[in-house]
Parts: structure tokens; C-alpha cells; sequence
């Protein structure tokens, strides 16, 4: 598969902007032009056709009094006579005329300047180089030499033809200087637009930049926070976020870590006691009888510690999706009794259950749910003196399941760190229980506490109903 061609966010905005500004400059020269075009064309045939009438009513007022012997050519001088009084019209342009033969030879005027007699040899020998038919020239523009014409012809009884034009190369050079002006104002716009352009996206790239330098510095393993100002709110945001997702993971990358030592310090001392009595039977310098049972006691305790540290293990690695089902927790705290009743019994300890009558059903691990409570009693049970209470309490908006056991009371400042991996009070076994036990509590998105009341220590699960 071909890989896109990614473009910098100055290339980009560079493109955009400089793409709308050409957009804008074009479409405001185009519609100049256009209005211009339908101006002049509109206006241009209006003088015209004041010219004509002018010309037409000035021949016929001349033509009464002509002498019989002033020839034809009185007539195209006649006209060329009047049209200077004619009207200039909005352009200020001065219509002009002049008669031409069938061969589009110039007849009059001879009397003019000879700049007119130049521009009606030239306007006379380019129609004649097009072509172009002479009774049919009306409102039609023409360029010669660079100079644009309105034309109107009219045929004269001689049989010559009269030409009238107008000059409005005037508007059409003012109409090429505006283009020329707009064209020149959109470059300067353009050069002036890229600079500002790649100075404001200098300053916004950068940022961007030390954000994605820190993110990859995160993704090495480096999680030094990343200490920079920021002046946009937004780039001050993620930056913000980004640190603290620098700082939990540092917290649980020196979590992991701690793991494992801890994890190898508890593993390595059953496996020595096992080392040294598996020694003791080889060399006979123990009883094997005694020291199996050590063995086999220690590796009873291995095999928990491993089988807990799966467990916490998996709980780590539980998405939030997990599976559950609804469960009467009633049900759940009955089968947990159970199974640790003849422990209570060696240890002469009372388990009291206090269950409301109705069901209380809650979607649930039961697997994991079912490891919690059962760590709750074990310990429970390990503190008591006499008794362990285990009740479960639900309202409109709570489930409380709580284990009570009337041990000594729990050191305060022990209390803080009950919860952590490892953390081993007086008479603590791994360390991990409790953790454990907070995990899935954490998991079911419900809150556990410890509290003393009425000489007995509680250890207490709330969950919101669903």
C-alpha cells in the first residue's frame, strides 16, 4: 500500500490561506471586470445612439440649404461639422467620424487634424483587412493599435458610407490599471500573508513539537515531567494531562518493580525452608517424617502466595468490561461461610451471618467477588478472639457488606497502608489479601474502609445499586 504524503500544518495553512486569498483576489477581479465590460458596453451604445440622432438631425437641418453643386461630400463634412457640438456622454469621449468608399477608402475628413485623419486610415484598413461587411457595423468594438472603438455606420445617399466611433480606450486603460492594481495588492498580500503565516505557525509548531518530543520520551520510559509555559489553553491542557499520564505511569512502572521484589523476596523464603529440610532428609540429619511436613506445609504456602499473585495478577489486567452476572450476595456469603466454617471451629470462633430477608441481587465477578469476602473472613478469623460478624445491609441506593471481628484493635498508623501490595501488619501472612481484596472492590467501582466501634473492627464494602 502506498503511503500518504503527509503535509506540515504550516504547509497546510499556507495552502488554505494563500488559496483563499488568490480566491478572493480573482473572484474580485473577475466581477470588476464583468460589471466593467456591461458598463462600458451599455454606456457606449447610449452615446452612440445620442450621437446618431444628434448627427441624423444636424444633416437633416443642413441638407435644406446645400447648394446643388456642393457635391456629395458635403454631407460626411456636414456631419464631421456637427458632431463636434454633439454630446460628449458620460466616458468625456469626443465622437468622431469620417465617410469611406465601397473600397473602404477614407473620403473625409480632409480637413481635420491629422491625428483623426491617421485614426480613420487605421480604423479603415483594418475593417477593410477583416472583412468586414460596412452596413452592419452597429455597437460594434473594435481594437486597433491598442485603442478600443464603439462603431456605428451609416449608409449616405452618395453611396459612401458614414463611420462614427467612439474612443473609450480612456475606461479600458483605467480598467487595466484597477486590474493591475488588485493583481499587484494580492501579491503583496500573499508575500505579506506567508510571512505571517510561518512566523504565527513557527510559534505554534514548536509547542506541538516539544509535546510530541515528550511523548516519545514517555514511550522510552522516560517520565520526567515536562516543565514548560504554555500560552495556548488548549496545548496548557494536554500538556497538564500528559504529565500526570507521565506520573501514574512512573507510579506503576515503581509498583511493577516493587512487585516483583516483593514477590521474589515472599517466594524465596518457603523455597530455602524447603531447600534446607529437603537437604536435612539427604544427609539424615533430620527426621523425614517432621521435615515433610514442613515441606509440605511451606509449599501449601508457596502454592497460595503463587495462586494470589494470579490472581491480583489477572485483576490488574481486567478491563473495565468484565464479565458479570447478577447475583443473590446472599448466596455468595453462605457458600464463603461454608467453606470456612471448620476453620472457625479450630480456632474456636463464632461466625455470625446478619442477611436481610429479600434478595439482594447485584451484577457481579463471582469469582472474583467470591475471593474478596473470603479474604475478609480469613482475616477476620486470623484477629478474632471470639466472635466474626459478617452482615450485609441494602437500601434505595446502597449495598453494605461488612466482616466485624472482635480482635485487638488495628495500630493507627498501620491503618494507611493496609491496603498496599505486600504491606504486612502484626500477624499478616504475604501482604496481599487486603490488597487483593481492594482490587475487586475497585473493579465492582465500589469503596472500601476500615472503622472501630463498639470493640470491634470493621471491614466494610459499599456498592452503588445498579
Amino acid at each position: 500500500m502506498k503511503r500518504r504524503h503527509l503535509k506540515s500544518l504550516k504547509t497546510r495553512m499556507l495552502i488554505v490561506n494563500i488559496s483563499f486569498v488568490l480566491f478572493a483576489f480573482a473572484g474580485a477581479i473577475g466581477i470588476f471586470n464583468v460589471v466593467m465590460d456591461t458598463y462600458i458596453s451599455h454606456t457606449a451604445t447610449q452615446q452612440l445612439s445620442t450621437v446618431v440622432n444628434y448627427a441624423d438631425a444636424s444633416s437633416s437641418s443642413s441638407s435644406s440649404s446645400a447648394t446643388s453643386d456642393s457635391g456629395n461630400s458635403s454631407t460626411g463634412s456636414t456631419v464631421l461639422r456637427s458632431l463636434n457640438d454633439a454630446p460628449r456622454g458620460i466616458f468625456n469621449a469626443h465622437p468622431s467620424s469620417f465617410t469611406v468608399d465601397n473600397k473602404y477608402a477614407v473620403t473625409t475628413p480632409t480637413e481635420t487634424s491629422n491625428l483623426d485623419q491617421g485614426i480613420a486610415k487605421k480604423i479603415a484598413n483594418a475593417l477593410k483587412a477583416k472583412s468586414i461587411n460596412l452596413n452592419n457595423l452597429h455597437n460594434y468594438r473594435f481594437v486597433v493599435d491598442n485603442k478600443t472603438f464603439y462603431i456605428e455606420s451609416s449608409k449616405l445617399e452618395s453611396g459612401e458610407t458614414l463611420i462614427m466611433y467612439l474612443d473609450i480606450s480612456g475606461i479600458t486603460n483605467f480598467s487595466s490599471m484597477v486590474n493591475t492594481i488588485l493583481i499587484t495588492v494580492a501579491a503583496i498580500v500573499i508575500v505579506i500573508l506567508s510571512f505571517a503565516i510561518t512566523l504565527i505557525t513557527g510559534r505554534m509548531v514548536k509547542p506541538l513539537s516539544d509535546l510530541a518530543a515528550f511523548a516519545g520520551r514517555i514511550g522510552k520510559g522516560d517520565f520526567t515531567p515536562l516543565d514548560e509555559r504554555f500560552d495556548s489553553q488548549e496545548l496548557a491542557t494536554l500538556a497538564t494531562a500528559m504529565n500526570t499520564t507521565a506520573s501514574e505511569l512512573n507510579h506503576s512502572e515503581q509498583n511493577q518493580k516493587m512487585f516483583f521484589q516483593n514477590a521474589s523476596h515472599e517466594l524465596r523464603t518457603p523455597l530455602m525452608a524447603i531447600k534446607s529440610y529437603a537437604e536435612g532428609i539427604k544427609y539424615d540429619v533430620m527426621e523425614p517424617k517432621m521435615a515433610g511436613e514442613v515441606i509440605m506445609t511451606e509449599t501449601d504456602r508457596m502454592s497460595e502466595l503463587v495462586e494470589d499473585l494470579l490472581t491480583l495478577s489477572r485483576l490488574d489486567n481486567l478491563s473495565h468490561e468484565q464479565e458479570t452476572v447478577l447475583t443473590d450476595l446472599r448466596e455468595l456469603v453462605d457458600d464463603v461461610v461454608g467453606e470456612q466454617a471448620p476453620i472457625a471451629m479450630q480456632k474456636g470462633v463464632q461466625i455470625a451471618t446478619i442477611l436481610p430477608g429479600k434478595a439482594v441481587k447485584m451484577d457481579l465477578n463471582y469469582k472474583a467477588m467470591r475471593r474478596a469476602i473470603s479474604n475478609l473472613l480469613s482475616n477476620a478469623l486470623r484477629y478474632a478472639d471470639k466472635s466474626v460478624d459478617l452482615t450485609i445491609k441494602q437500601n434505595k441506593k446502597v449495598i453494605t457488606l461488612s466482616v466485624a471481628n472482635d480482635g485487638a484493635e488495628i495500630d493507627a498508623e498501620e491503618l494507611p497502608h493496609l491496603f498496599e501490595r505486600f504491606y504486612k501488619g502484626r500477624g499478616g501472612v504475604h501482604g496481599i489479601g487486603l490488597a487483593m481484596v481492594k482490587a475487586i472492590v475497585d473493579q465492582h467501582a465500589g469503596q472500601i474502609t476500615i472503622e472501630r466501634h463498639d470493640d470491634k473492627t470493621y471491614f466494610i464494602m459499599r456498592f452503588a445499586r445498579q
